[in-house]
Order: structure tokens, then sequence, then C-alpha cells
């Protein structure tokens, strides 16, 4: 007898109904069953090869999303420090600009204050010395021309004194005597 329970069996089932004996009925079982688990076998394969490709992605992914949350981190902290930075270094230059204005506007204010007390102290009368100071001038450069041309005649009178003899001075004198003796007369007694 064939063990699958061939055409035999089949044959003999056919003639005689007679029931195929139980080890055929127990093997035909086995072997649907084997088929089956076959097949299971198969798709937990598939399935598990599945599950390991599924797997190694999400793996790979999640390895991705870490190193890129790592990076992001760093950006991030590297952000904040220079934001942090930058806030503290313009801050202080602001500061330093401010302080600056206020030196110079402390400067302006006491050079104010200083011409303020100068134009106080100044009267009128400065003022008017100050204006009348062009004609002044003018008055001064006439004088001096006068003086020079004094000076001139004193020297040339000089020189004409000199030139005169000692009987022209004593007759120079006594007429100087005679013109000076009647204002003394009228100035008197």
């Amino acid at each position: 007898m064939p063990a699958n329970g061939g055409p035999a069996a089949a044959t003999q089932a056919v003639k005689g109904s007679t029931p195929p004996p139980e080890w055929e009925v127990k093997l035909a079982q086995l072997r649907a069953e084997n088929e089956e688990l076959q097949r299971r076998k198969a798709d937990a394969e598939k399935d598990r090869d599945l599950f390991r490709d599924l797997y190694g992605k999400a793996s790979s992914h999640a390895s991705e999303v870490s190193k890129e949350n790592n990076e992001l981190l760093e950006r991030a902290e590297l952000a904040e420090g220079q934001a942090r930075d930058g806030l503290a270094m313009i801050r202080a230059t602001y500061e330093e600009r401010v302080r600056r204005a206020e030196e110079d506007a402390a400067r302006w204010k006491a050079q104010y204050q200083l011409l303020l007390e100068r134009d106080a102290r100044m009267d009128d009368d400065i003022r008017r010395r100050a204006a009348l100071e062009p004609e002044l001038r003018a008055e001064v450069a006439r004088l001096r021309e006068e003086l020079d041309s004094l000076e001139e005649d004193y020297k040339r009178m000089e020189g004409v004194l000199e030139g005169l003899t000692k009987e022209q001075v004593e007759e120079t004198d006594e007429i100087a005597e005679t013109a000076q003796a009647p204002i003394s007369s009228v100035a008197g007694p």
C-alpha cells in the first residue's frame, strides 16, 4: 500500500466501500496539518522579515531623529548664547552712547553757564565802550599824527633856538617876561 493512500486506496474505497485504515486518515490529517503549519511558518517568516525591515527603518529613523534633535539642541544653545551675548553687547554699546551723550550735555551746559555768567558780569558801560572802539581808534590815529607834527615843530624850534645868539636869547627872555607881566598884573593882587 502506498504511503499516501494514493489510487489504490481510492479504488478500494470505491469498490468495497470499506473505510480506509485509521493510520491513513491520520496520515492525511497530519499532511494537511503539516501543510497548514508550513504555510503559517512561511507567513510567520514573512512577518518576521517585515518586522525586521520595519524595525531597521524605525531604528534608522530614530537615529536620524536623535541626531537631528542633538543638532537642533546645539543650534538652540548657540543661538541662545549669541542672543544673550549680543544683547549684552548692544546694551553696553547703548549705555556707552548714553554716557557720552550725558557727558557732552554736561559739558555744553557748563559752557552755557559760563557764558551766561560772563554776559551777566559785562555791564552796559563795557558794551558802550566796545561800540565806541572804532571811533576811538580813529581819534587816536588823528592825535598821533598831530603829535608827530608837533614833535617835528619842536625839533625845528630847538634848531632855531640853538642858532640864536646869546643876546637874542636874552631879548627873547625879556620879551617873554614883559608878555607875562601884564598877565600877572591882571591876575594879581
